[in-house]
């Protein structure tokens, strides 16, 4: 589906160190709306060809009916085929000693159910529709995408679940390396960031110049009542302090590349931690932008 391409597109492995914090997050909202205009164009393309279609087939010999046949083989051979590479991937991979120390072979089951569950979609239609209008059995590519497309989704999506627990999934352990729980991993990134702040934060004599920093900012709200206050004359103290808050963030968000590279936590939990860094960053940015008084 086109979720899956706007993951890969918005979260590409080198986006975390290249991208900044306001292109991400922009990236995200833009291609949201993208995907949810392209997924509803698509639907409405099948309304507006399929019926034309249709209409062309009925005046050939056989009509519509014809097609049940060679439908039917078709559907067999994409469930099928399915099947015949994933299974043989799953275990022709573990003869390699490397990968099944790393990774061992899991039960039938695993890829019997990924198998399954190979449902067709947007995407495929997508593709028969962009056929351009003479390509010879345009009209049965289209109708054969469309009955594939419902099938799938209907039949196997329907009886993924009874096959999930027919298959009994959940008496095996699945074996992997071990990674580190989202809780666990803001730990780690917390930490970071404190001694950034520390290291920054500490006056030659020992004192503390910036203790709220060491509060979780938690008077940021006071502070920017008392720098309006002041009419521009903290402007400097105002800089420096989130200068601090931008040294913690990046230190945050390159010790979660660290936990990400060394493969201690999952990519979807450094997505959920740095969307909070870019937020945070954003804020902290917005403040360093000179504003005229008065």
């Amino acid at each position: 589906m086109l979720s899956a391409v706007t993951a890969g597109l918005v979260g590409g492995w080198r986006q975390h160190a290249i991208l900044t914090a306001q292109t991400r997050t922009a990236l995200a909202a833009v291609w949201g709306a993208v995907v949810y205009v392209l997924e509803a164009l698509v639907f409405i393309l099948i309304g507006l060809s399929l019926r034309g279609v249709l209409d062309r087939l009925g005046a050939v010999p056989g009509g519509v009916a014809g097609l049940v046949l060679p439908g039917a083989a078709i559907l067999l051979a994409v469930v099928l085929s399915r099947f015949a590479w994933i299974i043989p991937a799953t275990y022709l991979a573990r003869l390699v000693p490397a990968i099944r120390r790393r990774d061992p072979a899991p039960p039938l089951a695993v890829p019997v159910i990924m198998s399954w569950a190979g449902m067709r979609g947007v995407v495929s239609l997508a593709v028969a529709l962009g056929l351009p209008d003479g390509f010879p059995g345009r009209d049965f590519i289209l109708v054969t995408t469309f009955a594939v497309i419902l099938l799938t989704v209907l039949v196997q999506g329907a009886t993924l679940a009874p096959l999930i627990r027919w298959l009994r999934v959940d008496t095996f352990v699945l074996h992997q390396a071990p990674t580190l729980p989202e809780a666990a991993a803001r730990t780690l990134m917390v930490q970071a960031q404190l001694a950034a702040v520390e290291a920054q934060a500490t006056a030659p004599d020992g004192g503390v110049r910036h203790p709220r920093l060491l509060e979780q900012y938690a008077y940021r709200a006071r502070a920017s009542a008392r720098f309006h206050e002041a009419d521009g004359s903290l402007d400097g103290d105002r800089d420096e302090h989130f200068g601090i808050v931008l040294a913690a963030i990046a230190a945050g968000r390159a010790e979660l590349l660290r936990l990400r590279d060394a493969g201690e936590i999952h990519d979807s939990v450094l997505h959920a931690l740095e969307a909070k860094l870019d937020l945070d960053e954003l804020a902290a940015q917005r403040h360093l932008v000179d504003v005229p008084h008065g």
